[in-house]
């Protein structure tokens, strides 16, 4: 019997042989898989939600989905939500499963996003051998992908069952870089180029925007913007890589892209404020999001004062250069100002009595989007709630290698008892990957719900500093 994939140029034949497939297709099929699984689900977090991103090590390093709560701080700073990181490095749809009553059902979330498959796809059946073994384990790689995908989500459902669910699609493995940045230290897995495996993952992605629309959830594609944005830079920059030398892990750029691509999809509000003011007739035309008042002629210009309701989202500084490429500030970061009625001539912007920017009148009344402008007040506010947000990310991702050791011994000795657990680490001699967390396990797990306390507190703190303020603005006209 023949198994048809959703790209119609890959298929198993038997469960056995994966015949060569076309990337480009796969990425064609992706798209309108992408399109139907969007058309479900889309809606954004709510006050008092608790969103609960559960996977592995792209998770748990937490950039992706620290840049979405960034969004949510800034644009909705009237919204208490909660973000909960879940994610543990190396672990799979199949090994989550342990994991939903401490990492899931513990937080009682309304939203729940997937994000597993870099571990499912079995990275090690990729190499130059074409071993009939290697094929099978490809296949059976996907077979279980999408077997244990269903059952992790299943058994969420039954252990969170308010949450709404969002699925995520695999990101890209760069089989095609040239590293170069690989540390003099490197070995294992890390240094071997497992060729075949992205498109493995394209195809994994696809069941994953599959079952969403079967499930009537949000599904949300990572992988299509990801390689396309990878092979444009690459055409003409042979060395340009999105991931770490590792081939596997998205840097700040690349985790950009996911929260962007996340948060379009769910059709998050683009608008920061948008303000319009008639300089002759010292009235407001228009005032989206945003309390104007105080509308004044002075000499040369006009003044008045913006209560706005919202910020403009940071962005981390290695995707700066890309805003413009991705249309991250026309769709997602909105600060609108325009001034019409201004006689001819060049105008600076001042907000607080910090110079801002200069514009020709007819530019003013067109409308200047002012949400990437490092001059402005509010950019250095929220980039402060970043920074705060950064901080919460990186205690979040300690605790998350807390939770590693806890992940990987549990069932081979008791974990819960920090002191007999690493009796038997030092008596085993475990020094593979996750024995390296066992000691800051032993010494702060005791203090696990301080510390979880401690972080609500903190985000406190960061609605504090995302409060909008009254800002005053000055249009002058410069001489000539």
């Amino acid at each position: 019997m023949t198994r048809k994939t959703y790209c119609g140029n890959l298929l198993w034949q038997s469960g056995l042989t994966l015949l060569a497939p076309r990337q480009l297709l796969c990425t064609a099929a992706l798209l309108v898989l992408s399109m139907l699984a969007g058309k479900s689900g889309a809606e954004p977090f709510r006050d008092g939600d608790t969103v609960v991103f559960f996977g592995d090590s792209i998770t748990h390093g937490g950039m992706y989905y620290k840049y979405i709560a960034d969004f949510y701080r800034t644009r909705y700073p009237e919204r208490k939500i909660r973000f909960v990181n879940s994610g543990i490095g190396g672990d799979s749809a199949a090994g989550a499963m342990k994991r939903i009553p401490e990492d899931v059902a513990e937080y009682d979330p309304t939203w729940v996003v997937f994000h597993f498959g870099m571990n499912d796809v079995d990275r090690g059946a990729y190499s130059d051998k074409s071993a009939s073994g290697l094929l099978r384990r490809r296949a059976a790689a996907y077979d279980n992908y999408c077997r244990n995908l269903d059952a992790v989500v299943r058994k969420v459902a039954e252990a969170a069952p308010r949450a709404k669910f969002i699925y995520l699609t695999p990101t890209i493995y760069d089989d095609t870089a040239i590293p170069t940045n690989m540390p003099p230290s490197a070995t294992g897995w890390a240094t071997v180029n497992q060729r075949g495996c992205s498109v493995a993952l394209s195809m994994m992605a696809g069941h994953v925007l599959e079952k969403a629309a079967r499930d009537g959830a949000l599904g949300i594609d990572l992988y299509t913007p990801l390689q396309n944005y990878l092979m444009k830079r690459r055409a003409n920059e042979p060395h340009f890589m999105l991931t770490s030398w590792d081939r596997v892990h998205p840097e700040g750029l690349g985790h950009s892209i996911m929260a962007w691509t996340f948060l379009r999809a769910q059709g998050v509000d683009p608008v920061v404020s948008d303000v319009a003011i008639d300089a002759k007739a010292l009235s407001v035309s228009r005032n989206t999001n945003a309390e104007v008042s105080d509308v004044a002629a002075i000499d040369g210009g006009i003044a008045f004062s913006v209560l706005e309701k919202a910020l403009p989202c940071p962005v981390d500084a290695a995707a700066t250069p890309v805003v413009g490429e991705f249309g991250f500030a026309e769709s997602l970061n909105r600060e609108m100002l325009s001034v019409a009625g201004l006689a001819p001539g060049r105008y600076e912007l001042s907000v607080d009595g910090c110079a801002v920017g200069e514009w020709a009148a007819d530019e003013l009344a067109g409308g200047v989007n002012l949400s990437l402008s490092d001059a402005m007040p509010q950019f250095a506010q929220s980039r402060s709630v970043f920074d705060a947000n950064e901080r919460n990310r990186e205690t979040e991702r300690v605790l998350r290698n807390h939770h590693s050791a806890r992940w990987a011994y549990s069932g081979r000795t008791d974990v819960d008892d920090v002191a007999a657990f690493a009796k038997w680490i030092e008596e085993k001699g475990e020094n593979g990957y996750f024995a390296k967390f066992v000691p800051g396990y032993v010494e702060y797990w005791p203090r696990y719900r301080e510390v979880r306390a401690e972080l609500l507190a903190e985000q406190e703190k960061v609605y504090a500093l995302a409060r909008p303020k009254l800002r005053h603005y000055r249009i002058v006209r410069k001489p000539r």
